[in-house]
């Protein structure tokens, strides 16, 4: 799979290079630069430029994170965000099984990670610059991120009971498909989750 992720990289990286960045960045709320633009992406900092994406702190990175800057950079999306949020098979005809199954794949590595550790998925949002929403129902935690300028993220993470085990579930701000596309906000999905287990010092398995 990570052989397939860099075909992606390679195949996308032309759009990159004909991009007009100074143009896109505003938009898209990311920083100019001289030669470039800056973004943020869960807790660093990356420049983006017609030849390539790098992270700032030079440091090592997963080459499906660089695709989705491309992706996002690239992207001709605009408005602000509704604060009104969706999962992301809801944003999609998918039929009810293939909803489950996508929420499994994405949710099931997070309870694996954290279980009825709250405090410890708290510190990893935290991390990540989460910001927690004010208390709601009982056992029950609500959790913002921005994942990207115009990608609003809410995790909620409901502790277990008598009846139902650790769930934790991810939705995003319903505009987000106005700048990614359904396949890359799912490549997005995983790129939090695996950002979020690796907050706790932990390797996503």
């Amino acid at each position: 799979m990570k052989k397939g992720y860099e075909q992606i990289y390679k195949t996308i990286l032309p759009k990159l290079s004909v991009c007009d960045i100074a143009q896109n960045a505003p938009r898209l709320g990311a920083e100019l630069t001289e030669n470039g633009a800056k973004l943020p992406f869960l807790g660093r900092e990356y420049l983006i430029t017609n030849e390539g994406v790098a992270p700032l702190d030079g440091g090592s990175c997963n080459v499906n994170d660089l695709s989705i800057l491309i992706y996002y950079i690239t992207s001709e999306g605009a408005g602000e965000l509704s604060h009104d949020f969706v999962q992301l098979g809801r944003m999609t005809g998918m039929i009810d099984g293939q909803k489950n199954l996508e929420s499994g794949i994405m949710n099931s590595p997070l309870i694996r990670a954290f279980g009825s550790d709250y405090q410890k998925f708290a510190a990893a949002m935290t991390a990540l610059g989460g910001a927690e929403e004010p208390r709601g129902a009982p056992g029950r935690h609500a959790w913002q991120l921005l994942v990207l300028p115009k990608i609003l993220a809410r995790i909620v993470y409901y502790e277990p009971d008598d009846e139902f085990p650790t769930d934790i579930q991810i939705m995003f701000d319903k505009t987000a498909p106005r700048f990614l596309d359904f396949e890359c906000l799912a490549f997005l999905s995983g790129s939090m989750v695996n950002a979020l287990i690796k907050a706790t010092g932990e390797k996503p398995r």
